[in-house]
């Protein structure tokens, strides 16, 4: 339609089956607009998000009477908006407009970050997300914000005091730098929000100007104070010295920092690739059907090993595509594959490992990023598995796909052929 008679703008390029339907509505509420001596110049203008929306009766009446119908997010914002959700661990209701797909640190930052995923990467039991960590907001180059879960394990342990343990610098009565615990110069700025967020920052005579915030779940009662109160008195009982309180550095973590180059040369390289990695860590919950995810650095390059309760890594194709994204993803590409889970005459089988290698995109590197998927069982049966998640409050969405009934029962069934066989 174009002229007296209006027009409809198209903001994106997807093909819309109900244009149709708009366009006679259109042109009918024009033919009403003009029989009552209403102007008759209209526009239409529809923003469309993808390609199966669908335009329902309130919206052709309002395309009729007001010759007007606004979308407002378009295809592209909504691509971008789900990359963020998936990446973040956050609720897509809760995303704005203008939600970005996580951006890149600094190098200061960077290896913060690669230090924090070095330290909660060998969680050492279940968690119900990846790491402990439920969600990330307010990425920026110079800060991050951690969401934690509450409890970790069977034993329910409170989550935050053990990031508190494994974050936090002590030094040991006696001994070198090898026995320093924690990340080496990181310090306690202060609270906020009512003792629910934690600042925590480089000394002053390494990077002040990078930091991160720990964030407290929502149904935790108590706070930051009670949890830190708590670890400094852990740390004292065991002979240990908080390091965390003070300005400058301590002797043992510039030995710590200073003693080894090539480590620390190693720890520069990598993390680009590892800060990438912690800002997307989401993604290991929202795309793939992985129950547990542990992750270390091995001299140049991150380890990863993940374990799924189907009996072949499914989902991990969809993680790949994510983690590989040309603009939103991390800088890598697919470099060598060991998986047959994608032919359909592959057997259905326990005991199978996909091993997934991710090469730098400018070539000429080693493989940053090395991904093992295990299809294989830990034990006789899930139960463990299953009743853990629950008691440190899993959500059941992600519990039904990670762990599904199909895939338990076939596992069980496993185990039974195999005391039948071994019996005869």
């Amino acid at each position: 339609m174009a002229g007296v008679l209006g027009q409809i703008v198209l903001d994106d390029g997807w093909t819309w089956p109900e244009a149709g339907h708009v366009l006679l509505a259109a042109r009918s509420g024009v033919a009403e607009r003009k029989e009552r001596g209403i102007a008759p110049a209209c526009t239409i203008r529809i923003t469309v998000s993808r390609p199966s929306v669908f335009i329902g009766v309130r919206d052709r009446v309002k395309a009729c009477r007001e010759g007007t119908i606004v979308i407002r997010r378009s295809s592209w914002d909504s691509r971008k908006l789900r990359y963020w959700a998936e990446a973040s661990g956050q609720s897509r209701r809760t995303g704005l407009a203008g939600c970005n797909p996580p951006a890149a640190a600094s190098p200061a930052q960077a290896v913060l970050e690669s230090r924090i995923l070095e330290q909660l990467g060998t969680s050492p039991d279940l968690c119900a997300h990846p790491f402990g960590i439920a969600a990330l907001s307010n990425g920026t180059r110079s800060s991050l914000t951690v969401h934690l879960d509450a409890y970790l394990g069977q034993e329910r342990y409170s989550f935050p005091e053990h990031c508190l343990s494994r974050l936090l610098p002590a030094a040991p009565a006696s001994g070198g730098p090898d026995d320093l615990l924690g990340v080496p110069g990181l310090r306690v700025k202060g609270t906020e929000d009512r003792g629910r967020k934690l600042h925590l920052r480089m000394a002053e005579d390494l990077e002040p100007d990078v930091g991160l915030v720990l964030a407290l779940p929502s149904g935790m009662a108590e706070g930051w104070e009670e949890i830190g109160r708590r670890h400094r008195h852990w740390c004292e009982d065991n002979g240990m010295q908080p390091l965390w309180m003070r300005q400058a550095t301590d002797r043992l973590e510039a030995d710590c920092l200073n003693g080894y180059p090539s480590l620390e040369r190693a720890r520069a390289k990598r993390s680009v690739v590892g800060s990438a990695l912690l800002r997307r860590i989401a993604l290991f919950h929202t795309v793939a059907a992985f129950y547990r995810v542990q992750c270390w650095e091995d001299g140049d390059s991150w380890k990863i090993d993940a374990r799924t309760a189907h009996p072949r890594a499914h989902g991990h194709d969809q993680l790949i595509q994510r983690l590989c994204h040309p603009r939103w993803g991390l800088p890598v590409t697919m470099s060598h594959r060991f998986c047959f889970c994608a032919d359909p005459y592959a057997p259905y089988q326990w005991g199978y490992t996909c091993s997934l290698y991710f090469g730098g995109r400018h070539g000429g590197e080693d493989d940053p990023i090395y991904l093992r998927v295990h299809a294989s069982p830990e034990g006789r049966d899930y139960d463990w598995q299953i009743r853990t998640l629950r008691q440190i409050g899993a959500p059941e969405g992600w519990m039904a796909r990670a762990l599904p009934q199909q895939a338990v029962q076939h596992h069980d069934q496993h185990f039974k052929d195999l005391r039948r066989s071994s019996a005869r």
